[in-house]
């Protein structure tokens, strides 16, 4: 797992629990829950899920989950979460990168919840969702917006794909994320065989309002947040 973001999430873990879904409710997302829509009795990959928010929202949602990280100290409180109060989720440590560990066409979907821009390598991270995809599955996800948040000098760096150090670092998160422009995430999906369905560009406090009112709500503001939904053709 060279460049693995793995280091950087075992350091902040403890940090990370205690900010995010400290008592394992799991993650409140109107704008993620609506895209992902009915997923009763589906068997769902969270991707890169950390310490497990967003696998306990898609097992709430009904869905028969796996959750899959590269960090060990993520999925340790992950497992301590399933432990105190179960929902039938299975956590494996594996890189998004090859998940080497997944067979073949072998879920319906893919949630996969602010971390692609953690991940070094877009392109076979795209690739290795659409492999463990079943015909017709769906792979959703919610990055930071790559083209308005403040860390991207939008005239000189945005088509660029780099690495970057974010300006304004807190202690329960890595301190570097990778850049790219949105004409990357498009094509990498498209090559790999999804299809785009939706996109939806929100503002930071989206998550916490009604879905309803969003576009009221965003009107004449600048998106923080990127969701978009593709299927497996």
């Amino acid at each position: 797992m060279a460049d693995s973001p793995s280091p950087a999430y075992d350091e902040v873990a403890g940090a990370y629990s205690r900010v995010l879904d400290p008592d394992g409710a799991g993650l409140a997302d109107p704008v993620l829950t609506e895209l992902v829509g009915d997923i009763a009795g589906q068997v769902v990959l969270s991707l890169a899920c950390g310490q497990g928010q967003d696998a306990r929202l898609l097992a709430r949602l009904g869905a028969r989950v796996t959750g899959i990280d590269v960090s060990t100290e993520m999925l340790r409180y992950a497992r301590e979460h399933e432990a105190a109060s179960p929902r039938g989720i299975a956590y494996l440590r594996g890189d998004a990168q090859d998940l080497a560990a997944l067979a073949d066409a072998s879920f319906d979907g893919v949630l996969c919840h602010m971390a692609l821009m953690d991940i070094p390598e877009l392109t076979p991270t795209i690739r290795s969702v659409a492999r463990v995809l079943r015909p017709g599955g769906w792979f959703a996800f919610s990055i930071v917006h790559p083209a308005y948040e403040p860390h991207v000098e939008i005239i000189t760096d945005y088509l660029l794909d780099h690495r970057y150090a974010k300006r304004t670092p807190v202690d329960w998160l890595p301190r570097h994320a990778y850049h790219r422009p949105l004409s990357a995430y498009v094509t990498a999906l498209v090559e790999a065989g999804l299809r785009i369905e939706r996109l939806i560009e929100a503002h930071q406090g989206a998550t916490n309002d009604v879905v309803a009112d969003r576009a009221e709500r965003d009107a004449g503001r600048v998106p923080g947040l990127l969701y978009a939904r593709a299927a497996k053709l």
